[in-house]
């Protein structure tokens, strides 16, 4: 009997201590789980968010592409500095500046988190002067980064083929003589100044006023196809109508491709001369009359 009271005295006595255990370990635990939680969700809250409402932009080579960018701080306390970064294709260069009202090229941008409103910046990206880029599409990267925190933004341009053409006269003199009712011939030069080749050039042309009986001629006719930066020498034979009126007249010369997506032209004053054989006509008349005033004033005068 003595012995089974001792039993229940050291049952009831780790009864009563595994009570007491129980409570102080879950507390502990709570203590410590906590505060750990907390700490990893303010960190996930915290985000930089990159917008474009134009994201792809198409132009011709050698023009500029522009993007206004968004950027929004969510999540933190105060306000924070980030660094930009602009990832470009080989051959070109960027610039970034302040969206609105300001100039000047930037690097960083400090953004507040309690700002209702994004902040904008204008990135502007170009080729370098010498280089003249393939038709394509290319891919720009811009990045905001403060720390381990940032964020990147894809955007695209779109280099469409250009094409260009320019007509100047050989030895750049933009006046010349003719002779009406004869052949006249003057030389004018056709570049290819675009970034794409140019078929089938033809050439047109028209005189000031339009005067009946001119005659402008092109030797070759056509080019079939004129290369990126080629000339071609273009022979223009201006013939005026016999009864051209000696004088200054503008005369157009000008081409394009059939496509129509490019043109020239030039403004040539032409001088119209009258022929030698007319020159002559006219001083044989002077004289004729000439020598009828004298026989008349001779027989009047023995009278």
């Amino acid at each position: 009997m003595k012995q089974f009271g001792i039993a229940c005295s050291i049952f009831i006595l780790m009864w009563v201590i595994g009570l007491v255990a129980t409570p102080v370990f879950a507390l502990s635990e709570r203590s410590t789980v906590s505060p750990l939680s907390s700490s990893a969700q303010a960190s996930s809250g915290e985000e930089i968010v990159l917008d474009c409402k134009y994201p792809v932009i198409s132009s011709y080579a050698g023009s500029y592409f522009s993007w206004d960018i968004n950027l929004s701080y969510n999540g933190g306390k105060t306000p924070k500095l980030f660094d930009l970064k602009v990832t470009v294709p080989e051959g070109f260069l960027y610039t970034i500046s302040p969206g609105y009202g300001e100039s000047g090229e930037i690097k960083a941008i400090r953004l507040d988190p309690e700002k209702t409103y994004p902040d904008t910046v204008k990135v502007t990206m170009r080729s370098y002067i010498w280089v003249v880029p393939e038709p394509g599409e290319y891919s720009v990267t811009v990045e905001a980064s403060s720390g381990t925190l940032k964020s990147t933004l894809e955007l695209k341009a779109v280099v469409t083929a250009k094409y260009d053409l320019d007509m100047e006269p050989i030895g750049g003199r933009f006046n010349t003589q003719a002779t009406s009712g004869k052949d006249n011939f003057f030389k004018v030069e056709v570049i290819n100044s675009g970034t794409a080749d140019v078929d089938k050039i033809v050439f047109s042309s028209r005189v000031r006023g339009t005067p009946p009986g001119w005659s402008i001629t092109f030797t070759p006719e056509k080019i079939d196809t004129l290369k990126v930066g080629d000339k071609r020498e273009v022979e223009v034979n201006i013939k005026p109508a016999n009864k051209t009126i000696a004088g200054d007249y503008m005369v157009n010369l000008s081409c394009e491709p059939e496509a129509k997506n490019a043109f020239a032209s030039a403004e040539i004053r032409v001088t119209v001369l009258t022929p030698t054989v007319w020159g002559w006509v006219g001083v044989g008349i002077v004289v004729l009359v000439v020598v009828g005033l004298v026989f008349m004033f001779m027989r009047l005068g023995r009278r």
